[in-house]
């Protein structure tokens, strides 16, 4: 049997791949035939076709071809056992990544649910846990491609770092400046990237507390006057001053609105006696 030969189009059909990739594993070198005529027909051999199923059985590991190639031509008991160890070791990985992208997802779900219901306008009063802030500092001065270029920046390695998530940008005012009605002095950008964010950025941790939370549709600086006025009365009522910086975020924005008036934002606003 092992003199027995079998053509490109045998080996294709039987073990159901492309001549395409047969000649592709062919010029890796991963897969060479027996022999090539003169006419460039490829002949194969039941040595090459073991040496096929081990390529495509290693395949379902997510193996590199490289890495499969070493294990073809140098191959061992031993050699097998650590590359299976590494394997295991990506499959493990992965199974951490879709966990962790399943979670993020759910937590998605259930805001978006949640806030699909939250009523408008009125302020929230209670503790909140807390939070977890990557912040990129705002320059009132910058204009045009370079203040573009600082806000998509800031977007941008987060999405890179970050599992499934919608990366949202707020905004952060100094809770002083806030308090003096400098309502649209803004100090960062800033996104809550939540407590197992493993990037590189520093993470700032927005303290658990009691905190006020207003929820409001349209553009912040449309809604930025009578926000203050209430949350000034409400601060002077109870007797309350603001104890931190106050978070402007994004609620429901260009990921299900098309028009900018219907975004769904919060503020958030840290106090204490």
């Amino acid at each position: 049997m092992r003199d027995i030969y079998m053509t490109i189009g045998d080996v294709s059909k039987i073990y159901g791949i492309s001549k395409q990739t047969i000649l592709y594993y062919e010029k890796l070198g991963l897969f060479p035939p027996a022999k090539i005529e003169d006419n460039g027909y490829r002949y194969y051999t039941l040595e090459e076709c073991y040496r096929l199923e081990i390529i495509l059985t290693l395949k379902k590991l997510n193996l590199s071809l490289k890495d499969i190639q070493d294990y073809v031509e140098h191959r061992g008991p031993q050699m097998l056992k650590t590359l299976l160890e590494d394997a295991r070791y990506g499959f493990d990985r992965d199974i951490n990544d879709l966990y962790t992208n399943k979670m993020h997802l759910e937590r998605t779900l259930f805001n978006l649910e949640r806030y699909l219901k939250i009523p408008q306008n009125r302020l929230f009063f209670g503790m909140k846990e807390e939070s977890f802030y990557v912040l990129t500092p705002y320059d009132a001065k910058e204009k045009g491609k370079k203040k573009l270029f600082t806000l998509i920046q800031h977007q941008a390695q987060l999405l890179h770092e970050v599992p499934f998530k919608e990366v949202k940008i707020g905004m952060a005012i100094d809770g002083e400046a806030y308090e003096k009605g400098d309502i649209t002095n803004y100090s960062h950008y800033c996104t809550d990237v939540g407590f197992d964010y493993e990037g590189e950025r520093e993470i700032i941790t927005r303290p658990r507390g009691m905190y006020l939370e207003l929820f409001y549709t349209g553009l912040y600086e449309e809604q930025a006057s009578w926000i203050y006025e209430k949350v000034s009365s409400y601060l002077s009522y109870e007797g309350l001053q603001i104890a931190g910086s106050v978070y402007i975020e994004p609620v429901r924005n260009y990921w299900t609105e098309t028009d900018r008036s219907s975004y769904l934002s919060k503020i958030t606003i840290p106090v204490e006696e």
